[in-house]
């Protein structure tokens, strides 16, 4: 079978890869470059432990009004809010307890291969920056503590791994620079890698193995026969801006839309209906950072992160809904900084530093879509991973894989199926 898969972030690339490692003939279009998009510049975390739907119970009309200030972890810009309505409408109906206990269950089910297919990656040879270091949430309030403590030991520690909790003085001495008098859990069976390097490995190990990757081309379209899509048509920018870019075709047996935000501009035309809104998210990458750090950290009262690389700290967090765009807000910057600087002081002092936003592909009930398309036999789905792409990635490429080319998973995808939104 050969199959177009179209996006080359985190999870089409892992879509290709077990797609080919499953006998599939592989293309990869991407419009940009790979791993260009929301896979550049994220935490990287991978953290089964803290898998999630984003709509949680507890979500009032008071909190709706604190996302419309530019300030807040969670922004909603006001001018968005009228093409949001029914989403947002989709995703309050989703706050509820039910529902966020179906959705950690469904998460955790997925991520019951994640740590397997991560060491089998790099049992492939592929040399991405991987850390087993754990991670800490740390917290100034305990019941908030206690809670995430509960929901920890529901799940089982054969799914998440060991939950230390950390006291001031423990957690203080886990990460001398942190500050602030917090308290701590610490997940010691979750890891982190760089998302750049994971992703230039698992491109060069697919053009290794003779995958035709094709970056540069935006899907503009497809042609089809009956119920079938046949060939993808893709529009190659020219270099002078006043001509016209020329048109190619891919044919395919099968497709696969992993564009991530974009997947529903995608799926238009083919009649498919994907709730997907691009949540942006911003980081901080600080070479040579003058702070110490063990391990990723979620600072959870200022609602931000910090991970730890080869050489460099990176500081993560917010949450903004503004449409498709890449435009990058200054005072969402600042938010990071401001939490930096009180909580762990040298991280955005280094020898460089990059700010970076990206697009989150966030569905109303906060689960990803993997699966067919509905009306389409050989349209598959893969988006919809909020802040969970690079932990999903490798669970979502294999289950793809499977279903596609066995006609099921070993991986229960029911929660997942795109058809859920028609």
């Amino acid at each position: 079978m050969r199959v177009a898969v179209i996006g080359g972030g985190v999870i089409g690339l892992c879509v290709a890869h077990y797609l080919e490692r499953r006998g599939a003939e592989v293309v990869l279009v991407e419009r940009d470059e790979i791993g260009g998009g929301c896979s550049k510049g994220n935490g990287g975390w991978v953290c089964p432990s803290i898998s999630r739907p984003l709509p949680a119970p507890g979500l009032t009309l008071t909190s709706l009004r604190w996302m419309l200030r530019s300030d807040s972890p969670l922004y909603i810009k006001p001018s968005a809010m009228p093409r949001l309505m029914g989403w947002l409408w989709a995703f309050r109906r989703h706050c509820n307890a039910e529902s966020y206990r179906a959705g950690v269950a469904a998460l955790a089910a997925l991520n019951a291969a994640t740590d397997r297919l991560y060491r089998g990656l790099a049992q492939e040879g592929m040399a991405f920056e991987r850390a087993e270091s754990g991670t800490i949430l740390a917290y100034d309030d305990e019941r908030e503590l206690e809670q995430t403590k509960a929901l920890l030991a529901r799940l089982g520690e054969e799914r998440v791994g060991p939950v230390e909790v950390l006291d001031r003085e423990a957690l203080a001495e886990a990460e001398p620079h942190l500050r602030g008098g917090l308290i701590g859990l610490r997940m010691r069976g979750d890891t982190h890698v760089r998302p750049e390097s994971l992703c230039a490995q698992l491109a060069a190990s697919l053009e290794a193995r003779g995958v035709e990757i094709r970056t540069g081309e935006r899907v503009v379209g497809f042609t089809g026969k009956g119920d079938r899509v046949r060939t993808a048509i893709t529009w190659v920018p020219a270099s002078d801006p006043a001509a016209l870019g020329e048109p190619a075709r891919i044919g395919a047996d099968a497709f696969v839309l992993a564009a991530g935000a974009e997947t529903p501009a995608l799926a238009e035309p083919l009649k498919g209906k994907l709730p997907v809104q691009a949540g942006k998210g911003y980081s901080i990458t600080v070479r040579d950072a003058r702070v110490g750090l063990s391990q990723p950290l979620h600072v959870t009262p200022a609602r931000i992160g910090f991970t730890p690389f080869r050489g460099a700290v990176r500081t993560i967090g917010t949450m903004e809904f503004s449409g498709i765009n890449l435009r990058l807000d200054g005072r969402r910057i600042a938010i990071l900084e401001r939490a930096a600087r009180r909580y762990l002081p040298g991280a955005l002092e280094g020898t460089e530093r990059v700010d970076w936003v990206g697009m989150r592909p966030v569905t109303p009930d906060g689960l990803p879509a993997i699966g067919r398309l509905p009306g389409l036999p050989n349209v598959y789905v893969a988006t919809g991973h909020q802040m969970l792409g690079v932990t999903l990635a490798p669970s979502t490429g294999h289950a793809l894989a499977q279903l596609m080319l066995d006609g099921g998973s070993d991986i229960d995808l029911a929660p997942f199926d795109p058809a859920r939104f028609a």
